[in-house]
């Protein structure tokens, strides 16, 4: 539960953990599963989530026990397709069950419905010498034959000879009775609102067996009475079955009663009357305990029931009975034989006789043919069970995946939480599949899977808000600190234009003084030693005015405060200047410096102070790092887009891969024995890119260990103009002094 709990909250979510430092005593409260205080809405918020979790559970069991639309939907539509997919795997063998049928040929041969009841009987009599097990006639004679001679003799006056013929002939209801007389005969009855109880009659007395445990019929259905035959057909009948069928809310047969409660009797289906007649007789035993039928058994046949005493109906394929035409039997077109040793059913499925019924496998059928169907169930005892249990189980099942969806998906990606609910829901349909295939078990796969789904999308919307917030809050962060960092620039940016202005003030004064001592104006320096003396304070402050320079230009380039200030001008007398300027500064370095003149024959639209700046840094780098003997270069190209591309090279140290990707990071030098005593603050690199970069182009650096660094400036072709013919090519050498 408290990894629950932790799921609920989020525990994954990237939330910061608490600090009870930063909480004072009336902003704190306490965990009711730990000590540790926390702020009041961290723990509102805990409660909120948890009481969520707990009412989650309780409406899922409320639910599952209320059962409301659509759930008891879901639940048949469930049942159906698996009675669907399964419907034609039943064994092929051929059942000693036969539905003799009143169709449609045999109305065109023996004239409209109703028939006379001495046709009805000629039809019994062929059954009969056929020596069936049982016959079930799933019609209901419930008015006397119309052409039955006393019938004729109330409706017609006739003459005294007639009236005398027709008073010696016998009813056809009887003839139909003696008929019935000569085989072990079912008749249908139907359970109406309204009609005769089935008190002292006969007929109605099948004999059944109640064992009654703590009595109670709240789950049976209880009709006031039947619509029943005549009584001299139902005396000479072996046995009375409800035949009456009730469907589902869509108008589907899933299952049919097994015993039924009229008035204050318990009685037998149609199907189950026939079957007790064909086994022999034996008295049906009902179970009555608890809410209602908790067993009914024929003989040594367990018959599971619901308790309203319905049976789930499982749908097979017709095929697996025998069906005659009646025109046939009556016309000897099939042989007597083939009815021997069968139960027979007798119905009618011409057109308006009778309507069509739904099976769960969706197919339609009669209602001979449902009760045939029913019939073939128990015969083959092949039942399917809805355990009296389930509603518990599922709800069980419900509640685990209710709570392992909390617990697993804020743990889980989107993809692999989506596929693990897919699966999930996968495992229960293939599971609901296998047990009613293999035990003939209905378990609701739906609502378990209902719950999972609506659990996991509200997980997943949960996480997805955080997210979201998460989101939210961090682009705020980011603008704060956007906005704060522009403010910083600023206060940097006014420091620097406020230091560089203090600064220059009193080097200004050193450098104007110890240029005036150097040159003795006021007078020789006395002794020599003071003349070594001022030109180290005059070089000095030269070079901290240069390093005040760099900060301001850096930030200023930063601050976005910087501007072009552009113009054409020849490549060649530009790099000659900045060639001189570092022989001047780097006089005993003994480094070659040379530069191509045909190779930079170009004229530049650009700024021309940022241009020579960033090849004065360039230049200056590559001496400074480039041990004595050795060489720097100057070389330009254009390049297959036009761009032109100006590379300073040298044969210095070089740099390591992770020196190269940190040398642009501002005030960052290289770590090297050579550079331990160079100056430079690591501004150079920094701000030559970000001027390139002003100019539309780019910086590139390659370099190798202890072979030498190429620094290449990139201008866009739109700044490159043509230029006269080239000089050829100078080349100058500082020499080491002696």
């Amino acid at each position: 539960m408290a990894a629950l709990e932790r799921a609920l909250l989020g525990a994954r979510s990237g939330t910061r953990r608490f600090d009870s430092s930063r909480c004072g005593p009336a902003a704190c409260t306490s965990d009711p599963f730990s000590s540790r205080p926390m702020p009041t809405a961290v723990a509102l918020r805990r409660w909120t989530l948890r009481a969520a979790f707990w009412v989650g559970l309780a409406v899922v069991v409320l639910l599952r026990f209320a059962d409301p639309d659509p759930f008891p939907t879901l639940r048949y539509a469930s049942f159906d397709v698996a009675q669907s997919v399964f419907a034609g795997t039943a064994e092929p063998q051929r059942l000693p069950l036969a539905v003799v049928d009143i169709d449609e040929r045999s109305l065109a041969q023996q004239g409209q419905w109703p028939w006379p009841r001495d046709i009805v009987a000629d039809l019994v009599g062929r059954i009969a010498a056929s020596k069936p097990l049982v016959l079930g006639i799933d019609i209901i004679f419930a008015e006397p034959d119309r052409l039955s001679p006393e019938s004729l003799l109330k409706r017609f006056p006739l003459d005294a000879p007639l009236r005398e013929s027709l008073s010696a002939l016998p009813s056809n209801d009887a003839i139909l009775a003696a008929k019935l007389r000569t085989l072990p005969t079912v008749l249908a009855v139907a359970a109406i609102d309204d009609g005769e109880a089935p008190v002292g009659q006969s007929g109605m007395q099948a004999p059944i067996r109640l064992r009654l445990g703590q009595q109670s019929v709240s789950e049976l259905r209880r009709y006031p009475g039947l619509l029943r035959n005549l009584p001299v057909l139902e005396e000479a009948s072996s046995g009375v079955g409800v035949a009456s069928l009730e469907l589902s809310g869509d108008g589907v047969v899933r299952k049919m009663p097994a015993v039924m409660l009229v008035g204050d009797a318990v009685l037998p289906s149609f199907a189950l009357e026939v079957l007790r007649i064909a086994r022999g007789g034996d008295a049906v035993s009902v179970e009555i305990n608890g809410p209602g039928v908790a067993a009914v058994s024929l003989a040594d046949t367990e018959i599971p029931t619901t308790y309203s005493g319905h049976v789930w109906l499982r749908d097979r394929p017709s095929d697996r009975f025998l069906r005659i035409s009646a025109a046939d039997l009556m016309s000897g077109a099939v042989p007597l034989a083939s009815l021997q040793g069968h139960i027979v059913l007798l119905g009618s499925t011409g057109v308006g006789l009778g309507r069509e019924f739904v099976t769960p496998s969706g197919s339609l059928r009669s209602d001979v043919d449902v009760q045939a169907l029913f019939l073939e169930n128990l015969m083959t005892e092949s039942f399917l069970v809805r355990p009296q249990a389930a509603a518990l189980w599922e709800a069980l099942l419900a509640l685990a995946v209710l709570s392992l969806a909390v617990l697993a998906v804020p743990r889980l990606s989107g993809y692999s939480s989506l596929l693990a609910m897919l699966g999930l829901l996968s495992l229960l349909f293939a599971g609901s599949l296998f047990a009613m295939r293999g035990a003939g078990v209905l378990l609701d796969p739906t609502y378990t899977a209902v719950v999972g789904s609506i659990a996991y999308l509200v997980v997943l919307g949960r996480g997805l808000a955080e997210a979201q917030q998460q989101r939210r809050r961090s682009a705020e962060e980011r603008e704060m600190a956007l906005i704060l960092a522009e403010a910083g620039n600023r206060s940097k940016t006014s420091f620097f234009a406020n230091m560089s202005h203090e600064l220059r003030t009193p080097l200004n004064a050193i450098l104007g003084f110890s240029e005036m001592m150097k040159r003795e104006i006021l007078g020789p320096i006395s002794p020599p030693k003071y003349r070594d003396y001022v030109e180290d304070i005059h070089h000095m402050g030269n070079h901290l005015l240069s390093l005040v320079n760099d900060i301001l230009e850096m930030s200023k380039v930063e601050a976005g405060e910087s501007h072009l200030s552009e113009s054409e001008f020849p490549l060649q007398d530009v790099l000659a200047d900045c060639v001189r300027t570092v022989q001047s500064a780097y006089r005993d370095s003994g480094i070659a410096v040379s530069f191509g003149r045909e190779t930079v024959a170009h004229r530049l639209w650009a700024d021309k102070r940022m241009f020579t700046q960033m090849v004065l840094n360039l230049v200056s780098n590559a001496v400074k790092y480039t041990p004595k003997g050795g060489e720097v270069r100057l070389t330009g190209s254009v390049d297959e887009r036009g761009d032109f591309r100006l590379s300073i090279s040298d044969t210095g140290i070089g740099m390591s891969d992770k020196e190269v990707s940190e040398a642009f990071v501002p005030f960052r030098r290289i770590d090297h024995a050579l550079a331990s005593n160079l100056e430079g603050i690591g501004l150079g690199l920094p701000l030559t890119k970000a001027m390139i970069e002003m100019h539309g182009g780019r910086l590139e650096l390659t370099s190798v260990t202890d072979r030498g660094t190429t620094a290449t400036l990139v201008f866009p072709a739109s700044r490159l103009r043509n230029s006269p013919d080239p000089k050829g090519e100078e080349a100058t050498r500082f020499e080491e002094s002696a």
